[in-house]
């Protein structure tokens, strides 16, 4: 009752990518994917996914190939028979892999996702969103051809299947980020050098969401040294600072738990404590230390 499809995506980057990007490449990578149900049961009338699972299935460096697996689950084996059986009419094979309709859906979502963006964000130069469309419009031909529609339908269809253009747009910029890192960068998926994200559409492209300085990020550290820039003995939440060497060397806001005796560390020029670390991210996608909960002093 399950239709598994293997999935390849290769960064061409000449240099080394940092692991935090490659993470939230990936993650970015399994939101996107989780559209792609939708967007098949538009082009397959009649046919319905009841969940889709995103696997591993090797990761390479140098370059990055990012090679997952994705499970299509189906409620029955009566639907997944319709379902091939629809697909091989459409066609004319009975894995949708066989000729990369998978990694078309991705791309375009990735292009719808940034489409989104577009809409929203009025620095980005015309030059820019001419270069992104070419690219855009390449692959949708290419859909097209595969699935016997015309390239407008097919446009229409895809677009019209995403229910959630903001979290989409955020995460087709989490899966470019890598490529933006190296100016000649391209995409390609499946090893099909037609199915590619080109380096200049990489370079059009932009490395944010515009609204995503709201967004915040939440991660706890049981021992994180801490060095005392401001102080406040008659408030646990006005008047603190620290700054976390590990972690970012500007001041950061400081609230302290109410067990903590405000005395104690008021002695303190530098010490470890267990504390929560709210993050938010900047327009170049890193993320910032915004407040600093400090649960415990470690003695």
């Amino acid at each position: 009752m399950e239709l598994v499809v293997n999935q390849q995506i290769y960064y061409s980057n000449k240099k080394l990518i940092p692991i935090e990007d490659v993470a939230e490449s990936l993650l970015a990578l399994e939101g996107v994917i989780r559209h792609s149900p939708e967007v098949l049961e538009a082009l397959f009338p009649g046919v319905k996914i009841s969940a889709v699972d995103i696997y591993i299935k090797a990761l390479k460096s140098d370059s990055l190939w990012e090679d997952v697996v994705v499970k299509f689950i189906f409620g029955s084996q009566d639907k997944l028979d319709l379902f091939i059986e629809n697909a091989r009419e459409r066609l004319g094979m009975n894995k949708i892999s066989n000729d990369g309709l998978l990694s078309v859906i991705i791309i375009l979502l990735i292009f719808v996702g940034y489409s989104y963006l577009l809409n929203r964000d009025q620095t980005v130069t015309q030059q820019q969103r001419d270069t992104i469309e070419a690219n855009n419009n390449t692959i949708i031909n290419i859909g097209a051809g595969m699935v016997d529609i015309t390239a407008e339908e097919f446009r229409i269809l895809i677009d019209g299947a995403v229910k959630d253009k903001e979290k989409l747009a955020k995460d087709a910029v989490r899966i470019v980020k890598p490529a933006k890192l190296d100016p000649e960068a391209s995409i390609t998926f499946n090893d099909n050098q037609a199915l590619q994200i080109l380096p200049e559409t990489v370079r059009a492209m932009p490395g944010y969401v515009s609204d995503l300085e709201d967004e915040e990020f939440i991660e706890d550290f049981p021992s994180l040294e801490m060095e005392v820039r401001a102080t406040d003995l008659d408030s646990t939440k006005r008047g603190w600072a620290v700054v976390m060497p590990e972690i970012s060397e500007e001041r950061v806001k400081l609230h302290l738990d109410s067990t903590i005796d405000r005395r104690k560390l008021h002695e303190k020029d530098r010490f470890k404590g267990s504390a929560t670390v709210i993050f938010k991210l900047d327009k170049k996608y890193k993320k910032l230390p915004k407040l600093v909960l400090l649960r415990e002093i470690i003695e």
